[in-house]
């Protein structure tokens, strides 16, 4: 009887049916195709992901005729039902089913994809063949080859990772549905207030907009600590090297004591040269890519959104370009053949150096990294392609195709070697060091550009006296920890077991997708809404918002797929330990939003932290009439913007030109005190910028009807802008 193969996607169907022989397609609807390999009489079938999804039975389906809490206690509160596109799918695989005696789960070889093999088309399958075996085919590539030797040695299913992503399946559905029911009820009339209908609570997501309102918290509560630092930059040999007071920083107590040493030695026209320490440090290459450590270099390097590095190395593998890119593995088994891959970019017309020379000093072993999960090898690329070819869809992949195959020769390169040097000169008895770091040798880093640090040339030093450029003393502020990246809130989720190496870029679309945080200039922002959301959620909530509760849970599921602990147990523990927090919230929901209310005036002292309705954008400004509140940018539909204060009592207005893009800097006009902004337009293909306090314009508006440039710098005769900064004129 004919074979019956389960894929996840549609690529990954083809490729395998083409592995394994000549395919006949038959196309089922739209958006199904079977393929038939007739010399081996099998049937490879593709899903599109998840065929089921949880959701609440009858009597839950309503918001309003059952308590939240019940969905926890109540065992038939859920179920999985088929999603709306899954039906043509559903009847391929039972109608398969009954003309095949084995059945093949080959999707995705991760919880994930288990999960959808076993527990979302296995059953339809067994319900019309209760008698068909089941094997499982785990690959780590879509190459032929790879294809080939894995069907021929099949493995029993997994049936204990399904199990584990049913298990959370479950959880998450139980926590979602009861959780978000209950908050939005809490918060009906504040939502309206953002057109906004519910608020989506997940123990993943919601613990990681807690972290990220912690690193608000810790903005706004930072107060900035003026310093000094007293600097030199020396010419030596052609090269400038700035050196550094050996005292630096000088703090605020002490600035009569820089300001003492900087009169003392600011006309100093030479340097006395006292030593030069050299130390050497070795640089090691780097470890494989997992696929955390992949997302990470992604996002660092390209700037890119963490859903797009995931979904664009999803592509590539879908091509057979790269291996699996969900791996938590950074260790190569033994018998990874990587002398083949090395060999396959000999011939290419930039990798090819690099290749061959690993090849000529027999540099065949890796690096090693910490894990070995036993699932997949690490992210590797199977195909040697030149940076035109056509297998790459769009320039991303080609960047990213470019990182992952300089990043996996650079696994066989030499230690790069830094020569560390630290200079100690005396200007006028005052002692000043300075660093420089020079590479010695490339290694590795020639091959990974990417991963090389700042290094300066070499600097030789003859003379005992040295040559000074400037002397400055300089006054700097301490600064508060930068909002989070890509790259970092990545790393902060890893760190706190917060999701898995694929929901996690999920889940920072999903709080972006519900207002909670937005991204600009590639930082991550809490918005009003979601402040206002943790900051009182805190107050009875916050064993739920800490990493810890989400940890304990993934811990839980380790014990499923271990088989330590049933699926079933699992479940039980986690309802009981969730409604024990559920009672909690219920307990104190009176008092957690008794200053709900209050939002409408409810004040932000960070800049740029809410996100108003689309037409408006609120700025930590203070409005220059009534003092007390800040303003807000809003933009007509027919395209006229102005400011105006969001105190409802004063609603005072301020006109700023309408065209060109407004930057509202980080200084104030020293004649009135209010925000300066920089004007920025293009004009004939030429850009040009102009700055401006739009309360002097405006009042220059009032007392003469037309536009005489007041409240523009430029006109300004006592003030000027350097650097972005309102500064007196040099007299």
């Amino acid at each position: 009887m004919p074979t019956l193969i389960v894929a996840e996607k549609n690529k990954a169907a083809l490729a395998i049916a083409e592995a394994l022989g000549t395919i006949e397609t038959i196309k089922k609807s739209r958006t199904l195709k079977i393929y038939h390999v007739k010399s081996r009489d099998l049937y490879v079938i593709p899903l599109r992901g998840h065929l089921l999804e949880y959701k609440n039975v009858g009597k839950y389906k309503s918001w309003n005729k059952t308590p939240p809490r019940d969905i926890i206690t109540d065992p038939n509160s859920i179920k999985k039902v088929p999603k709306k596109t899954a039906y043509p799918y559903i009847k391929a695989l039972e109608e398969h089913a009954k003309i095949c005696d084995h059945c093949i789960i080959g999707t995705d070889a991760d919880i994930e994809g288990v999960n959808i093999g076993l527990f979302d088309a296995f059953p339809y399958i067994q319900k019309s063949n209760p008698s068909i075996h089941v094997s499982q085919l785990w690959l780590s590539s879509l190459q032929k080859h790879e294809i080939l030797k894995k069907i021929q040695n099949l493995i029993p299913p997994k049936w204990n990772w399904g199990e584990m992503g049913e298990a959370r399946a479950i959880i998450d559905a139980i926590i979602g549905f009861s959780a978000t029911r209950q908050i939005t009820a809490m918060l009906k009339p504040l939502l309206h207030q953002y057109n906004v209908f519910f608020i989506s609570i997940g123990r993943v997501q919601t613990s990681l907009l807690f972290l990220i309102y912690l690193r608000e918290q810790q903005i706004n509560a930072f107060t900035p600590e003026p310093y000094f630092t007293i600097d030199a930059i020396l010419n030596i040999d052609s090269h400038r090297v700035k050196v550094h007071h050996k005292s630096n920083p000088f703090k605020s107590p002490q600035k009569q004591l820089a300001e003492t040493i900087y009169q003392t030695i600011k006309d100093a026209t030479n340097a006395k040269f006292l030593n030069k320490k050299e130390e050497q440090k070795v640089i090691k290459p780097p470890t494989p890519l997992n696929t955390s450590k992949a997302l990470i270099l992604l996002t660092q390097q390209l700037k890119i959104r963490a859903d797009l590095a995931l979904k664009t190395l999803n592509s590539l593998y879908l091509k057979k370009i790269i291996t699996y890119p969900r791996t938590d593995s950074d260790v190569y088994k033994a018998d990874f053949d990587h002398v083949q891959y090395l060999k396959n970019f000999m011939p290419h017309s930039t990798y090819g150096t690099f290749a061959s020379n690993l090849i000529k000093k027999n540099r065949f072993m890796p690096t090693k990294g910490k894990i070995d999960a036993g699932d997949h090898p690490p992210i590797t690329p199977l195909l040697s392609l030149e940076n035109t070819s056509k297998h790459f869809q769009n320039d991303l992949e080609r960047k990213i195709y470019d990182l992952i195959a300089r990043y996996y020769l650079a696994l066989f390169g030499e230690d790069a070697i830094e020569l560390n040097e630290t200079l100690k000169v005396l200007i006028k008895e005052e002692p000043f060091e300075g660093r420089i770091n020079v590479l010695l040798r490339e290694g590795f880093l020639e091959i990974a550009p990417f991963l090389k640090k700042k290094f300066d040339p070499p600097i030789p030093i003859h003379d005992s006296l040295l040559p000074i450029h400037e002397i400055s003393l300089n006054e700097r502020s301490t600064r508060p920890p930068p909002r989070y990246s890509d790259a970092s809130l990545l790393k902060l989720m890893e760190q706190n077991n917060l999701g898995t190496k694929a929901t996690r870029p999920l889940m920072i679309e999903i709080l972006l997708k519900r207002k909670l945080i937005y991204r600009e200039k590639k930082r991550y922002f809490i918005t009003e809404l979601g402040l206002f959301l943790i900051s009182n959620l805190e107050q009875v909530w916050k064993p739920f918002l800490e990493p810890t509760f989400t940890s304990y849970i993934e811990a839980q599921l380790e014990k499923i797929k271990n088989g330590t602990m049933t699926m079933q147990e699992c479940i039980k523990v986690m309802k009981k330990t969730f409604l024990d927090l559920f009672d909690a919230l219920l307990n104190n929901q009176d008092k957690l939003f008794s200053n709900r209310a209050s939002l409408k005036n409810y004040q932000i002292s960070s800049q740029k932290q809410s996100l108003p309705p689309k037409n408006q954008k609120h700025l930590n400004i203070t409005c220059p009439y009534c003092k007390k509140n800040g303003m807000t940018l809003i933009l007509t539909k027919k395209k006229k913007r102005f400011l105006r204060c969001l105190n409802d009592e004063c609603k005072k207005t301020i006109v700023v030109p309408q065209h060109g893009k407004l930057t509202f800097l980080k200084t104030s006009c020293k004649h009135c005190g209010f925000v300066v902004i920089k004007v920025s337009r293009r004009k004939k293909n030429h850009h040009y910028s102009y700055y401006l306090c739009p309360f002097c314009w405006n009042e220059g508006l009032k007392e003469t009807g037309k536009n005489t440039k007041k409240g523009f710098c430029s006109n300004c005769k006592e003030f000027k802008i350097s650097k972005d900064h309102c500064v007196e004129q040099e007299k």
